[in-house]
């Protein structure tokens, strides 16, 4: 399968990132610079991603000087003093070293022992030994585990939609926190972002359940198709009524939602970036807007959202914001 646009761009900007700490870590192999030179003039995009890194790294002397800074303050004795700030020089151009790396790869650190991973910006499928089918959306992780008895789904994070074979000797469940939703035979999709999240049932039934506040007795709720529910720290809310083509649009490649504010459409949107969009105006992120997304062409939409609303793009660098 060929590249996408998205997966080349996030491909040569990991490339270029790799690069940049190899030639600037101070053991750099005497042909490396040259390895690199040639790496750069493969193709204007490969010069461009390395151009947006050293820009990105340009910017780490100011935070240089504030540490140094602040290490001037400190009381101590002369001694303490020099060990002290060859110590913090040490952590902090570590800790500003893997800024760079988490700022642009937040979530190659995120379960990285997981059994399936897909890297924001991403969607992949994995047919399962049992015949089900999992689809994986932007930045989700999941664990799996088959045996005798059960089929079972820890959904780490993210969202991934199930299409799962029917077996009824072996209920499939999917764990997502303390909740677990079990079919049989269906389609559906779970949402998860660590702390809370949604199922939606795109074909047959499901019952979702969770311990109840005080941990005797679970919540549980049934869903129809196109019936979708939340749960979270209160528990699991009612069902509700959910369009599932809306829902699995990711699966062609789009992002559709009706009757949300500019703020929540930025925010869905920035799961497909690995670099977010920031709107600067509070008041332009509550202005309502219907939006139907190519995630393959998001600056597209961005360059038409500058029509019909009174807001402007500012790219610096690799982020952009709307303002």
């Amino acid at each position: 399968m060929s590249e996408t646009p998205a997966q080349r761009r996030e491909r040569l900007q990991q490339e270029a990132v790799n690069w940049h700490l190899r030639l600037t870590s101070g053991r750099a192999e005497p042909d490396a610079f040259a390895a690199c030179a040639q790496w750069r003039r493969q193709s204007p995009d490969h010069e461009q991603a390395y151009r947006d890194i050293e820009q990105l790294w340009q910017q780490l002397p100011a935070a240089l000087h504030t540490d140094r800074q602040r290490r001037r303050a400190l009381p101590a004795h002369p001694q303490r003093r020099a060990w002290l700030r060859r110590g913090l020089s040490l952590a902090a151009a570590a800790s500003l070293l893997l800024a760079v790396v988490a700022g642009l790869y937040p979530d190659y650190w995120q379960h990285p022992w997981a059994d399936y991973r897909a890297q924001i910006g991403e969607r992949i499928s994995v047919a399962l030994a049992d015949g089900s089918v999992v689809h994986l959306n932007t930045d989700t992780a999941l664990d799996v585990a088959l045996n005798a008895n059960e089929r079972r789904v820890v959904l780490l994070r993210g969202e991934a939609e199930f299409d799962v074979a029917h077996d009824p000797t072996r209920p499939f469940r999917v764990i997502a926190g303390t909740t677990a939703t079990e079919a049989l035979g269906t389609r559906f999709v779970v949402r998860y972002d660590g702390s809370s999240g949604s199922v939606s049932l795109l074909q047959g039934k499901v019952r979702s359940s969770r311990p109840s506040a005080q941990g005797a007795q679970a919540d549980s709720a049934v869903l129809a198709p196109g019936q979708r529910l939340h749960f979270g720290a209160g528990g699991l809310s009612a069902p509700e009524p959910v369009d599932p083509s809306t829902v699995a649009a990711w699966r062609r490649g789009r992002l559709i939602a009706n009757f949300i504010t500019l703020g929540e459409a930025v925010a869905e949107i920035n799961r497909y970036r690995r670099v977010p969009i920031r709107l600067l105006d509070p008041e332009l992120a509550q202005r309502p807007v219907n939006i139907a997304v190519d995630l393959e062409h998001i600056d597209d939409w961005l360059a038409a959202l500058q029509q019909t609303l009174p807001l402007a793009v500012v790219k610096a660098g690799p982020w952009l914001f709307l303002r």
